[in-house]
C-alpha cells in the first residue's frame, strides 16, 4: 500500500460520522441558525461553550495535551533516527495525533480569549456603573448644598413687611381714625387690614419724625448755650487760680480754706499745666464714668514749690544758667577738657530733669489686677512721659516665660497707629538733645513719650507754630482721656488673653475649635518658648520674615517645636505688639527624610503658612476670638503637619480619623490642608477664591 493510500485511510478512519439529513425518511425543517454562515455558528457555539466550561479543567486539559504533544514529537524524532520496522506508518499515525492535539490546543486558546474578552467587558460595564454612581453622588451633594442654601434663605425670610413691628390690632382699631381703619372691609380681608395698619404706621412715623426734628432743634439750641456757659466757666478758672494765689497769705492769716480738701488742692496747684490737666480730668472722669480708676499725686512738695518759684523768675526754660556759660578763663589748659565734660553732663542733667511731682493713674480690673501709669513732665523738653507697671492677681500668669508679655516695658507700644514711644513728638527736642550730645531719649530712665500721653496732658504738637512753645490746653485733655482709658483697658485684656494662650502652649495643651473636635492629632508639641528680638533674627527659619516683613523690637516672638516620629516641625511666630489689631504671623521649617523644607523650596510648606496666615475666617467665628486665635492657629499647623506626613509617606504615617478625598491635586500636587465641616469632617484642597479683607493677615 502506498503512503498516500495510508494517509487517506487514516483520515477516513478519524472522520466523525455525519448525521443524515433525513429522519425516518422525512426532511427536517432548517432553523434560522442553520441559515447563518458556518463561521458565525461555530463562533456562537464556542462562546456558549466558554461560558459553560470550567477554566480550571481546561487548564489541566491544556497541560495534559501539551505533555502528550511533547511525547509524540520526541517519539517521532526517535523513530526517524532509529528507523525500526514499521516506523513510517507509526510516524504517520503520530503526525495525525499531533495535528489533532494542535487543533484541540487552538480551540482551548480561543475559548480562553473569549473568557478574557467577556471579563474585560464585565469590568468595563462595572466601571461605567461606578462612574455613573460617582457622578450621581456628586450631583446629589451639589443638590444638597443648593437645598441647604435655599433652606437658609427660607429661614432668613422676614414674614413681617420690611421688618416693621406694627402696633397691636386692638390698639390700631382704638387709636386710628375710621377713614384708615375701614372696619367693614378690613375685618373680612386680611390684605386690606395689613395695608391699613401700614398706612397708620406711616402716618405715626411722619408725626414722630417732625417731633424729632423739633426736639433736635431745641437740643442744638440748649447745647450751644451750655457750650457758651462752659467756655465762660473755663475762662474763669485761670483768673480764679491767680486770685487764690494772690490772696493765699490773707487766707492763711484768716484761717480760711476755699475747698474741703485743701491739702489735696494745694498739691494739685503745684503741678505743671500738663500734669494738672491730666489730674483734674482723670478725677472728673472717675466721678462721672469709671469708678475703677484712681489718681494721686506723688513727689516732693518742697521741691515743687522751689521749681514754681524758679519758673516764675525765669520764663525762658530753655535758656542756660549764667554759671554754665562761664568760659573758665582762670583754669589751666589741662583742666579745661575735664571742665567741659562736667559742664556738658550738667547741661544734660538740667535738660532731662523731671518735675518733682508725678501723677499716678491706676486703672483697676474686675479680677483685682491693675495697671499703674506714672506720668512725669520734663520741664525743659516740654513733654510728658509714662512708665507702665502691670500688677496681676492671677498666680497662673507668674513664674513663666510669658512674663515678658505683661511686664514688658513696651506693653503700651502702638496703642495708636504709629505711636511706638521711642521718639519725642516735640520736633524741637531733636535739636535740644543734639546740643548736649544725645541722639534720642533714654526711655528706660525717663519713660516713653507717647503721643497719647501728650494729648491727655493737653499738649498737641501737631499745631506747633514757629518761635512759640506749645502750651497745654484743657480741651485737648478733656477730649482725649475717655478714649485713651478705653483703649488701655482693651490692650491689657488682650495682652492677658495672649499670655494665657502662650502658657497653655508652654504646658503643651493645645485646644481645637468646636468644628474640629473629631480630628485627632498625631503630632505633639515638644517645646514652646519666647525669644528676644535679636535671637529671633538669628534663627534660620526667620530669613523669609526678615526679607518680607517689618520686624520691630516692640513685637513679641515665639519659637515652637512639633514632632511626629523622626519628623520635626519648627514654628516661628511673630505677634505684633498691637494684637489683635494685627494677627500673628508664622514661619515653618520642616526637617524630614534628611531634608530641610521651608516656604522658599517647598510649595507644601508655603500652602501650610498660607492656610494659617491668610485664611483667618475659621479662627474668627466667635465674639471673643482674640482669646483663642493664637492657640487655634497652632492647632491648625499641627493638623496640617499630620496631613503633610500622611500624604507624602502613607506606609510610615497612617491617618487617624482624618478623611481625605483626594491626597493631591493640580500641577504642584498640592495637599488638602483646608478643613470642611461636612459630616465628621473632610480635608479638601483650597480653591483659589477672592477672600475678604477681614481674612487677610496684616504685616507685623
Amino acid at each position: 500500500m502506498s503512503k498516500e493510500t495510508e494517509v487517506v485511510a487514516v483520515v477516513k478512519k478519524r472522520k466523525p460520522d455525519v448525521a443524515d439529513d433525513t429522519n425516518n425518511g422525512t426532511e427536517t425543517t432548517t432553523t434560522n441558525d442553520e441559515k447563518k454562515p458556518i463561521y458565525q455558528r461555530v463562533s456562537a457555539a464556542e462562546e456558549n461553550e466558554a461560558m459553560v466550561r470550567d477554566p480550571v479543567a481546561d487548564l489541566e486539559q491544556y497541560q495534559t495535551i501539551c505533555k502528550e504533544f511533547a511525547e509524540h514529537l520526541i517519539k517521532i524524532g526517535d523513530l526517524k533516527a532509529n528507523k525500526p520496522d514499521g516506523w513510517y506508518d507509526e510516524v504517520i499515525e503520530r503526525r495525525m495525533e499531533v495535528s489533532l492535539l494542535a487543533v484541540h490546543m487552538k480551540k482551548l486558546n480561543r475559548i480562553e480569549k473569549i473568557r478574557n474578552k467577556n471579563a474585560r467587558e464585565r469590568v468595563t460595564k462595572v466601571r461605567q456603573q461606578v462612574d455613573v454612581l460617582q457622578l450621581q453622588l456628586q450631583n446629589l451633594m451639589c443638590e444638597i448644598q443648593h437645598l441647604n442654601r435655599e433652606v437658609d434663605k427660607c429661614l432668613m425670610f422676614k414674614k413681617k413687611p420690611l421688618g416693621v413691628d406694627l402696633v397691636p390690632l386692638e390698639q390700631f382699631y382704638a387709636e386710628a381714625p375710621e377713614k384708615i381703619t375701614r372696619s367693614e372691609v378690613t375685618k373680612n380681608d386680611e390684605h386690606q387690614l395689613l395695608l391699613a395698619r401700614l398706612e397708620w404706621e406711616l402716618q405715626q412715623r411722619k408725626e414722630l419724625s417732625s417731633l424729632c426734628s423739633e426736639l433736635d432743634g431745641k437740643k442744638k439750641s440748649l447745647t450751644s448755650q451750655i457750650n457758651k456757659r462752659q467756655a465762660d466757666i473755663d475762662s474763669l478758672a485761670p483768673l480764679i487760680k491767680e486770685v487764690l494765689n494772690v490772696t493765699k497769705p490773707l487766707q492763711e492769716k484768716l484761717g480760711y480754706s476755699p475747698w474741703p480738701n485743701s491739702m489735696k488742692s494745694d498739691r494739685a496747684s503745684l503741678l505743671p499745666h500738663p500734669l494738672y490737666f491730666l489730674y483734674m480730668q482723670s478725677e472728673a472722669y472717675k466721678e462721672a464714668s469709671d469708678s475703677l480708676i484712681s489718681v494721686e499725686i506723688q513727689g516732693n512738695d518742697d521741691a515743687a514749690r522751689e521749681k514754681m518759684k524758679e519758673s516764675t523768675n525765669h520764663r525762658d526754660r530753655t535758656s542756660p544758667a549764667s554759671g554754665d556759660e562761664s568760659d573758665g578763663g582762670g583754669e589751666s589748659s589741662e583742666n579745661k577738657p575735664k571742665k567741659e565734660s562736667e559742664k556738658l553732663e550738667k547741661r544734660r542733667a538740667r535738660l532731662l530733669a523731671k518735675h518733682p511731682l508725678t501723677v499716678l493713674l491706676k486703672i483697676s480690673f474686675k479680677d483685682g489686677s491693675s495697671l499703674d501709669l506714672e506720668f512725669a513732665y520734663i520741664v525743659r523738653l516740654n513733654i510728658m512721659t509714662v512708665v507702665p507697671k502691670l500688677n496681676l492677681t492671677n498666680f497662673q500668669l507668674k513664674g513663666t516665660d510669658t512674663g515678658d508679655l505683661l511686664v514688658n516695658k513696651d506693653i503700651l507700644a502702638n496703642l495708636f497707629v504709629g505711636d511706638c514711644g521711642t521718639d519725642s513728638p516735640n520736633v524741637s527736642n531733636y535739636y535740644q538733645l543734639k546740643e548736649v550730645g544725645l541722639d534720642k531719649l533714654d526711655t528706660d530712665k525717663l519713660g516713653h513719650p507717647y503721643v497719647w500721653v501728650q494729648k491727655i496732658g493737653g499738649l498737641d504738637f501737631t499745631t506747633m507754630t514757629p518761635n512759640k512753645m506749645v502750651e497745654a490746653k484743657l480741651e485737648t485733655a478733656k477730649s482725649s482721656i475717655p478714649s485713651v482709658i478705653k483703649v488701655l483697658r482693651h490692650r491689657i485684656i488682650n495682652r492677658v488673653a495672649l499670655a494665657k494662650q502662650a502658657i497653655a502652649l508652654e504646658s503643651k495643651n493645645v485646644r481645637s475649635p468646636t468644628s474640629m473636635k473629631s480630628v485627632k492629632l498625631s503630632c505633639s508639641i515638644k517645646s514652646w518658648k519666647s525669644l528676644s528680638y535679636e535671637t529671633f533674627l538669628e534663627h534660620p527659619a526667620a530669613a523669609f520674615l526678615r526679607e518680607n516683613f517689618t520686624l520691630t523690637p516692640q513685637d513679641i516672638y515665639f519659637c515652637g517645636s512639633i514632632s511626629r516620629g523622626k519628623a520635626k516641625l519648627s514654628v516661628l511666630t511673630v505677634v505684633p505688639c498691637d494684637y489683635p489689631k494685627r494677627p500673628p504671623t508664622h514661619a515653618l521649617l520642616i526637617e524630614w527624610n534628611d531634608q530641610t523644607l521651608n516656604s522658599t523650596n517647598s510649595p507644601h510648606v508655603m500652602d501650610m503658612e498660607r492656610e494659617v496666615n491668610v485664611y483667618l475666617r475659621d479662627f474668627m467665628d466667635r465674639p471673643l476670638w482674640a482669646a483663642t486665635l493664637l492657640i487655634y492657629q497652632i492647632h491648625r499647623i499641627m493638623v496640617n503637619f499630620d496631613i503633610f506626613l500622611e500624604c507624602n509617606d502613607p506606609p510610615r504615617y497612617s491617618s487617624e480619623k482624618k478623611t481625605v478625598l483626594h491626597p493631591r491635586r493640580g500641577r504642584t500636587r498640592c495637599l488638602p490642608y483646608t478643613y470642611a465641616d461636612i459630616g465628621e469632617g473632610v480635608f479638601l484642597h483650597r480653591r483659589p477664591t477672592l477672600e475678604s479683607s477681614a481674612d487677610q493677615s496684616a504685616k507685623p
